[in-house]
Parts: structure tokens; C-alpha cells; sequence
């Protein structure tokens, strides 16, 4: 396939440039700590099971999960506020990003491209994380379902960005961890559509051939789909 006519690279956040599982894991351990006295008829297990079961960042907002395990595990002397406070607070300390995600990002950029995240979710905690994994630097444009109206898979949430970053979207290759929210979408609207795909998805849960374009299993493969030379990269380190 020929690339030469691409100019952006457009990112899913969660689960492509920041590892999600690591980030989430550590997270729901300290917060149970952090809370440990208020959780006395609650054990570990059950909070980190629970947590995980409700929180899907592409269809939830944080404040309906600890609503949702406020009311499930019967919590008399906790609000959900303090939990999504919580939240807020620590979260950022909780973000890593793959050990390629900088080296990546940079040579995109050193190489000209344009660069775009898209993410479901509240503009402010998504701009957190960004900082958070040190690559506010790179990223030209974050485009928000908060600040645009419509979330992932709209049609809009995209428009947004393309307008931004003042690309067609034949001029765009797309990456993303989701087939529904990422792959399918960028495909129908005629962007290069990539998937990147983890050890942890499930089969049923691939893009249809017919609508992923690549598929990768670490970001650094982006740069052999662009003809990027590669060099430095051990362990994540330049």
C-alpha cells in the first residue's frame, strides 16, 4: 500500500500510546489502600474485580463507576465524590506509557508528520494523561468526545480532528487498540486504518480484514509501514 500521501498520525489514547492494563492495575491497588478503612466488608479482590468489570473508558465516565460500586458494596460512609476526587488527584501518577511510545512518537515527528489523539471522556483528565506520559510535546491536537459532542465511533469526533489538523482523510493513517471505536470508523471514512493489537484481546474481538488496513503488535512497527529509519531503540531508550 502506498503511504507516501499521508501527513497526520492520528492516535487512540488508552490502550495505544498509554498502557491502559499497567496503569489501571497499580491504580485500583493504591486507591483500595488509600480507602482501606472505608472498605472494611470489601476485600481487594472483589474492588479490583468490580472496578474492572464497570470501567470501560470508551463507554463509562468515571463518576458512574464509584457510583455504581458505591451502591453494589453498600458503602454507608463514603461518597462517590471522594472517590472521583481520588481519581482526579492520583490518577496521573498511574499512567505509563509502552516502552515505545516516546521513541515512536518522535521520530513521527522528526520525520514531519502531523500528530492527533482522539479520545473518549472528559477533555481535562485526558489532558492529564497526556502530560502525564510526557508527550504533550509531540501531540499537535487532542480531540475530546467532551469538547466535540459526540463520542467515538461519530463521525464527528473525527471531522474535528481532520479540521484541526487541516488534513483530508485520505491523508491520515489512524491507530487504534478497538475494532468498533478505532479500526471500523477510520476505515469507512477513508483514512488508512491500523490496528494494534495486544496479547490480551480476545479473537472475537479483531476488526474485520475487510476494514483494517495493518495490523501491529508494538508502536515501533509504524515506522517500517512509513519507511521511517530506526535507530536507538533498546528496551524503549534512545
Amino acid at each position: 500500500m502506498n503511504v507516501s500521501h499521508i501527513k497526520a498520525i492520528i492516535f487512540d489514547l488508552e490502550g495505544t500510546l498509554l498502557d491502559r492494563e499497567k496503569s489501571r492495575e497499580k491504580f485500583i491497588e493504591e486507591q483500595y489502600e488509600r480507602f482501606h478503612d472505608y472498605f472494611v466488608r470489601v476485600q481487594a479482590s472483589d474492588f479490583h474485580k468490580k472496578f474492572i468489570e464497570l470501567d470501560d473508558d470508551e463507554d463509562h465516565d468515571k463518576p458512574d463507576v464509584y457510583k455504581e460500586i458505591i451502591k453494589q458494596f453498600n458503602i454507608d460512609r463514603l461518597n462517590w465524590k471522594d472517590l472521583f476526587r481520588d481519581f482526579e488527584m492520583h490518577f496521573y501518577r498511574y499512567v505509563f506509557p509502552f516502552h515505545d511510545t516516546h521513541y515512536t512518537l518522535k521520530k513521527l515527528q522528526q520525520a514531519g508528520y502531523k500528530i492527533g489523539v482522539i479520545a473518549n471522556g472528559k477533555s481535562k483528565i485526558k489532558q492529564y494523561r497526556i502530560y502525564a506520559l510526557g508527550i504533550e510535546d509531540y501531540v499537535n491536537y487532542l480531540s475530546t468526545s467532551e469538547t466535540v459532542g459526540f463520542r467515538k465511533p461519530h463521525p464527528s469526533i473525527y471531522e474535528d480532528i481532520l479540521e484541526k489538523l487541516e488534513v483530508t482523510p485520505q491523508e491520515v493513517m489512524y491507530v487504534g487498540d478497538d475494532a468498533l471505536n478505532d479500526v471500523a470508523p477510520a476505515h469507512a471514512m477513508e483514512m488508512i486504518s491500523v490496528w494494534y493489537r495486544h496479547e490480551s484481546h480476545e479473537p472475537e474481538l479483531a476488526p474485520l480484514e475487510s476494514e483494517m488496513d495493518y495490523e501491529i503488535t508494538s508502536l515501533e512497527q509504524l515506522l517500517d509501514i512509513l519507511n521511517i529509519p530506526k535507530e536507538g531503540l533498546s528496551n524503549g531508550t534512545i
